[in-house]
């Protein structure tokens, strides 16, 4: 049987060179590690630290433990408090097993070979810090909040997702807003869109064995155009039926280990990277619309009609990012008001400038063109396919800003 866990801490503290806290876990989950020196090696990470301190634990209750703490107190002898410790409690064997775990800290191969990794390197990682802002349009008025529609962006959705180990996602929806002349509210379908999607971007193996493995789970958060095929896919599927509606997405995703950013566009809510160094465009996704002012949706449709277009016909655009970088995601509010040289001219003069700060004044630019006579690009796209329309155009916006930074874990 294994030793008490004081008198393992009592090693641990004494006779052990402290462990980095990812090589102590895996230890301590190992199912084979028994004894002594697989004990003691898991628990020197936290103990070392208290017995640089002198706040080694207190004995739970046994004179020999007590005995070989006082012993490692008063005197610092390694090799006296480690007898002191065999002498008591190892009398049945195994004690030079433990002293030999006690002689030095184990190697990498060692630690390998019970599952763990004896490493204090730091790593880097590619993280993009986003936030969010959006506004409905005046005409529609307030829309309610609850579970399903946690900001009122009018008939838009969105998601910043989490930062798993390997990657990060945010994606944005616009709910198109026929659907509500059939008493269908477009809200709900682009949240729920946007929700599944976000599960899907951040999803994580569980202990039941037909989940999948943590690479696997890591490879589709990584393709923006799979986070936004399962996403539908979990929308049509939610419980007690698949909200009816359609919407365009715009899905992003970075890989946090070499920094390449993948976008996946279906419809005419679109994404722009400007470059921090130069205040360049470097990426920017083109509308997808099979006539003017119908862009590509996903759909629902009522009674089981087909209709909409599949996730699969996403655009997908990739860059490399470097620190510094301005990444934007906005539904066509923004876009049919803003033109992308206006987009860009901005984000480049406050790269230096929070994410939230960023993203407030691309709203207010949005929202100041959409009410105003001055030509816009819904307006020049209007007068190209033979309709009059003059300046802005009044409607939801919602835009995402994301600046890449490089931080070390």
């Amino acid at each position: 049987a294994p030793p008490p866990p004081s008198l393992v801490l009592v090693l641990g503290a004494c006779a052990v060179e402290p462990l980095p806290p990812r090589a102590m876990a895996a230890l301590l989950r190992r199912p084979g590690a028994r004894g002594a020196a697989a004990a003691a090696l898991a628990a020197s990470a936290a103990v070392g630290t208290m017995a640089a301190l002198g706040r080694l634990p207190e004995p739970l209750g046994s004179s020999g433990a007590g005995s070989a703490v006082a012993e490692c107190e008063e005197s610092g002898g390694v090799a006296a408090a480690v007898q002191s410790f065999r002498s008591a409690f190892l009398g049945r064997g195994g004690g030079s097993t433990v002293q030999q775990a006690s002689a030095s800290r184990p190697s990498e191969k060692e630690l390998a070979a019970h599952g763990a990794v004896a490493t204090t390197e730091t790593r880097e990682r590619w993280t993009l810090r986003s936030s969010a802002r959006c506004a409905h349009a005046e005409f529609k008025g307030p829309h309610e909040l609850s579970s399903r529609v946690r900001q009122d962006c009018g008939e838009d959705a969105f998601f910043l997702g989490k930062h798993l180990d390997g990657v990060v996602s945010l994606g944005i929806a616009d709910g198109v807003g026929g659907w509500s002349s059939q008493g269908i509210d477009p809200a709900l379908f682009a949240w729920e869109l946007m929700n599944r999607c976000q599960d899907v971007a951040e999803e994580t193996p569980s202990s039941s064995s037909s989940s999948p493995a943590p690479l696997a789970c890591e490879e589709v958060a990584a393709d923006p155009k799979r986070v936004l095929i399962g996403g539908f896919e979990r929308l049509q599927r939610a419980a007690g039926g698949a909200p009816m509606g359609s919407s365009t997405a715009c899905v992003a995703s970075l890989d946090r280990r070499s920094g390449e950013l993948r976008v996946a566009n279906l419809g005419d809510s679109g994404a722009l990277l400007v470059k921090g160094s130069s205040g360049a465009c470097v990426m920017e996704s083109v509308a997808q619309q099979h006539r003017f002012n119908c862009p590509y949706q996903l759909m629902v449709a009522p009674h089981g009609f087909g209709g909409g277009d599949a996730p699969t016909a996403a655009d997908v655009y990739s860059a490399r990012v470097e620190v510094g970088d301005v990444l934007v995601l906005a539904t066509d509010g923004f876009l049919d008001n803003v033109s992308t040289e206006q987009a860009v001219a901005l984000a480049a003069e406050m790269r230096a400038a929070e994410p939230g700060a960023i993203a407030e004044r691309l709203l207010q630019l949005a929202q100041l063109h959409s009410k105003g006579w001055e030509e816009t690009p819904f307006s020049i796209s209007a007068k190209k396919h033979g309709h009059r329309h003059f300046g802005g155009k009044p409607d939801d916006i919602t835009v995402l800003v994301a600046k890449v930074e490089r931080v070390v874990e």
